[in-house]
């Protein structure tokens, strides 16, 4: 079994792995594929991280990869996730299950400088980020009636994972706005 402590975990390694034991592809079609399902809007990955990552993990040998050339298209990597990347891809699945760490949300760096801005651009600068958790919470929960029917249960739980956690957030910075709004 591959061991955590030769390497760091890494969330972008479990979701290529998680996706190529399904089928073997090239770099292009999981970053396609990972940006039609909106898989960036829920966790953080980027497209130059899939490709760095896909190369990274073949070399570190969780990968096989084998050069495929069709009609005049340029000559394209398939990966496929060999014995090595498939216990990798469960030491991952073993590791994000049991450790959990703190989240740090990044407006909590505006929120810690708030002070600093003068009331009421402070409290313009609180209202947009009510604005924009409204936009997000609007966003999800359109995106998940759309897709009730479509979605894995994976991707359900995640959405509604965010659901509860951004309207917990927007109830927060409602009474963060009013309680702002009373300070000196």
């Amino acid at each position: 079994m591959y061991s955590m402590k030769t390497s760091t975990a890494s969330t972008i390694d479990l979701i290529i792995l998680g996706i190529l034991l399904d089928r073997p592809m090239n770099a292009y079609e999981l970053a396609c594929l990972i940006d039609e399902k909106q898989v960036g809007r829920f966790l953080k990955i980027s497209t130059p991280a899939i490709y760095k990552s896909c190369k990274r993990l073949h070399k570190s040998g969780f990968l096989d990869a084998r050069t495929a050339k069709e009609a005049e298209n340029p000559r394209k990597t398939i990966y496929n996730v060999n014995k090595r990347g498939k216990e990798r891809f469960f030491a991952l699945m073993e590791h994000f299950s049991s450790n959990i760490t703190p989240f740090f949300l990044d407006f909590n760096a505006f929120l810690w400088n708030i002070e600093r801005a003068g009331k009421r651009r402070g409290l313009r600068m609180l209202e947009r980020l009510h604005g924009e958790l409204s936009n997000l919470n609007a966003w999800i929960i359109e995106h998940e009636k759309e897709q009730e029917m479509n979605l894995s249960f994976p991707a359900k739980a995640i959405v509604k994972q965010y659901r509860m956690t951004i309207a917990t957030l927007l109830k927060w910075c409602e009474e963060t706005v009013e309680d702002y709004k009373q300070t000196p």
